[in-house]
């Protein structure tokens, strides 16, 4: 072996980083690993909760139908109600679920394509405004008539996205109830910003920072899943529009001046 060769060979088996640095790039590993496992199990713990939560109700009204013969139709119906609520409150914690686990576990589940922003939001919009749900609220579309700046998002997923702050307007939003949608052009002109907010209750400072957390559990955090109990709505948007290459944001007030609003901003393609 030639000279030349050693020192090649001496020189590529030389550590990039001290011992030093190596223990400290290791430690910050081993903190951050640990980080993730307790909020894995904290999230775990939280949704095994949930879940027993309307179990336990379902097996009540069960055991209460079985134990007596002596119901009378009105009770028998609400129980029956009951049941139906539950199931369908189990239903929905299980789909969040599983969304949040695909949109976590693929790298190619969004199939994008280009769209004209205002077109879209028209049409989003107008579906929503055909929702039951909505009947009592004042819906706004605020959306310039020429919006027509083009951003390329899976339409699908974007949809879910924007009924799930829908929705969490909705549980938070009580007399005179205001949902607003509206789209503007970023400063730079290189974004759209798209909003959804409302009149409700507000969300309490402290809790801001946390609400887009799977972990977070709060009567005031405004999760579409709060009701039912996984709380997942807020991480399944977050997760929808950063895969689209964008971010949300939220601001919020409580007290006389109430009201919340959900920024969106995608670029402009």
């Amino acid at each position: 072996m030639s000279e030349n060769t050693q020192n090649k060979k001496q020189t590529y088996n030389e550590p990039f980083l001290s011992v030093e640095d190596l223990s400290k790039a290791l430690y910050e590993s081993n903190n951050k690993l640990s980080g993730l496992i307790t909020e894995q199990n904290e999230f775990f713990s939280n949704i095994s909760h949930d879940l027993r939560s309307p179990i336990a109700a379902i097996r009540s009204a069960i055991e209460y139908l079985q134990s007596s013969d002596d119901i009378d139709n009105k009770k028998r119906s609400e129980l029956y109600t009951l049941i139906n609520s539950k199931a369908l409150s189990l239903e929905y914690m299980i789909n969040e679920i599983f969304v949040l686990t695909k949109l976590s576990t693929s790298d190619n589940l969004l199939k994008p394509s280009v769209v004209p922003c205002g077109n879209y939001l028209e049409d989003f919009f107008f579906m929503t405004e055909l929702n039951p749900r909505y009947e009592n609220m004042q819906l706004i579309l605020d959306v310039p008539l020429e919006f027509a700046w083009n951003i390329e998002i899976d339409t699908n997923y974007m949809n879910r996205a924007l009924d799930n702050l829908f929705e969490n307007a909705w549980r938070h939003t009580f007399g005179n109830g205001r949902i607003t949608l509206g789209a503007k052009l970023s400063v730079d002109e290189k974004h759209v910003i798209i909003s959804v907010s409302d009149n409700g209750e507000g969300i309490e400072k402290e809790d801001l920072p946390r609400i887009f957390e799977r972990t977070f559990m709060s009567d005031t955090s405004r999760n579409p899943g709060s009701m039912q109990g996984a709380g997942l709505g807020l991480s399944i948007c977050k997760m929808i529009i950063e895969l689209s290459g964008g971010y949300i944001e939220c601001t919020s007030k409580t007290g006389s001046d109430h009201g919340t609003v959900f920024t969106i901003t995608l670029p402009i393609c």
